[in-house]
């Protein structure tokens, strides 16, 4: 059975959506047990479920809540379930909880992969070829050295392939140009390290107007540049979204239009929302560590849940340890 620890207390809506996840998740997922950590008297209609065992858990860990505070709050439902994964309890963790908060307790509490210097927080983003592309690091670190960014695309390359199914993952720097010499001394250095690491498929720089292309299937970069363009790109398409549905409904004519386009549109509405991802992996670790989106309904909640389990179905994590001895 693969087990899997259950954050339900740290997201935006509550324990409400991560029972009503809990509860459909483990109807299809026979060969699951899950560990729910949160106020127990939250997680009554958990009870008595074949395979579901509740934690309790009467501490919070809050969306503002430093370094300090989440050291202090090992009662809590976030803490608690990093460190069931960390003493061997379960194999994965999922948390609807603040980013920082979370990646706090894991560094705080898990483990990394020995060689690991820094750990990551990787992302899938949608693409007009609708292949998807994961980039990493997209917000765990203000600043990386070539060296770890060229353990991000091993982490990256590994996970397109077994959890993507993606042959032969095209992985890409981010820079500000695509020839060789672009970008600063870090840049330039991470680029002669992906060009000689023989266990990638590296095609080259990519700029920040390419990345929702979906020309390649790995995006590297530095943390701090990664946040900014995954939060460029989410905020461009909710900004297209909402001309478009204004410019649609300023007038009779383009109501009628819109009438006519709704399928369409709802297509491509689909297409950038968060819910069908899951959520983002906090890369480097020895257990599948899985974010989901602080506002995540029940079901973005069960896809982050399904994402974990992919993780440790897969035995991502040992392939991850084999390819970095071996880099």
């Amino acid at each position: 059975m693969y087990k899997l620890a259950i954050d339900a207390m740290s997201g935006d809506l509550g324990s409400e959506i991560v029972v009503k996840a809990c509860l459909s998740f483990i109807q299809s997922h026979l060969d699951v047990e899950l560990y729910v950590t949160g106020k127990k008297e939250e997680l009554k209609s958990l009870e008595n479920v074949n395979n579901i065992h509740i934690v309790d858990a009467q501490d919070i860990v809050g969306m503002n809540d430093g370094i300090m505070s989440v050291r202090r709050k090992k009662e809590s439902s976030m803490v608690k379930a990093v460190i069931m994964a960390n003493d061997g309890q379960v194999d994965g963790v999922v948390s609807c909880g603040s980013t920082g908060a979370f990646y706090t307790s894991a560094m705080l509490f898990l483990k990394r992969i020995e060689g690991v210097e820094k750990s990551c927080l990787m992302a899938v983003l949608p693409t007009y070829n609708n292949k998807g592309v994961c980039m990493l690091d997209v917000g765990a670190n203000a600043e990386n050295t070539a060296e770890q960014l060229n353990d991000f695309a091993i982490m990256g390359n590994i996970y397109a392939k077994n959890i993507r199914h993606v042959s032969k993952p095209k992985v890409a720097l981010l820079n500000i140009g695509t020839e060789e010499k672009k970008g600063n001394e870090v840049h330039q250095h991470t680029y002669q390290l992906l060009s000689q690491n023989e266990n990638i498929h590296f095609v080259g720089n990519i700029e920040g107007r390419e990345i929702l292309l979906g020309d390649v299937d790995v995006i590297v970069t530095d943390g701090f540049s990664g946040n900014i363009a995954l939060k460029t790109c989410e905020g461009t398409a909710s900004l297209v979204m909402k001309m478009i549905k204004e410019s649609m409904l300023s007038s009779t004519r383009g109501k009628l239009g819109a009438l006519l386009a709704k399928p369409s549109l709802y297509s491509l509405k689909d297409k950038f929302d968060y819910k069908s991802v899951g959520g983002a992996l906090m890369m480097g670790f020895t257990k599948a560590v899985v974010k989901a989106h602080g506002a995540s309904d029940e079901i973005a909640f069960e896809n982050a849940m399904d994402l974990a389990y992919q993780m440790v179905k897969q035995d991502v994590v040992s392939q991850m340890k084999e390819g970095l001895e071996i880099k």
